[in-house]
């Protein structure tokens, strides 16, 4: 008889009620392992792809994406962009990084600390405000859509920004160049704000439009 395998976990965080569903989930799925083998793949070898795809139906069964959003995570993974650069980008769509509102939710945030926007100073710092609403990245957004020569209206969220960007343009290796250079200005956004809070940098909305250019 084989023994069970026993599995403990420790959290540096208490989970949220959603989380402890989505452990629970984990759980069964880790149910009757008694060999390392990766149940994805028919190999059982494990691959990133495997991995993410279930992440990808985790994540859309529990938020109930929409066609034109899953496409939009379809072309992310596509941007020539490094990796990391890519990873943030997919984590701020799914409002997953840790602005100051989110890190406020998980009761992160110190109580001396405000969850005004770094950039700014109006508004909460959410995802949403940081990367698209907030006085200085739609100024650096603005001077990206002169340089490129596309205009828009800032929509009302990331999914619809990232479609005005990119869907106007039908050649492939052009759509790819406005890809990278959509996660190299979230990228370099992020950047930024994290200069004002650890290095005591000052906003300047030419600066990070020239990190843009350069980095892409």
């Amino acid at each position: 008889m084989k023994a069970r395998v026993l599995w403990n976990f420790s959290w540096r965080l208490r989970l949220f009620v959603w989380e402890e569903d989505l452990f629970g989930n984990l759980l069964l799925e880790l149910d009757g392992f008694d060999v390392w083998k990766w149940r994805l793949e028919e190999s059982g070898n494990f691959t990133v792809k495997s991995s993410y795809d279930k992440l990808e139906s985790s994540i859309l069964l529990e938020d109930k994406w929409r066609e034109e959003e899953r496409k939009v995570f379809s072309c992310l993974w596509k941007s020539p962009a490094p990796s990391k650069v890519v990873a943030f980008s997919w984590k701020a769509i799914l409002n997953r990084i840790p602005s100051r509102l989110n890190l406020a939710l998980r009761n992160v945030l110190p109580e001396e600390v405000e969850t005004r926007c770094v950039l700014c100073g109006e508004g909460e710092e959410s995802t949403l405000h940081l990367m698209l609403h907030c006085e200085v990245a739609s100024k650096v957004w603005s001077k990206l859509m002169t340089w490129m020569e596309v205009w828009f209206i800032n929509p009302p969220n990331i999914f619809i920004h990232w479609e005005c960007w990119s869907r106007w343009e039908h050649k492939k290796r052009i759509r790819k160049g406005l890809w990278l250079i959509w996660t190299t200005t979230v990228w370099a956004i992020w950047r930024a704000r994290n200069n004002i809070i650890f290095n005591e940098g000052i906003v300047e909305v030419d600066r990070i439009v020239e990190e843009v250019k350069v980095l892409s």
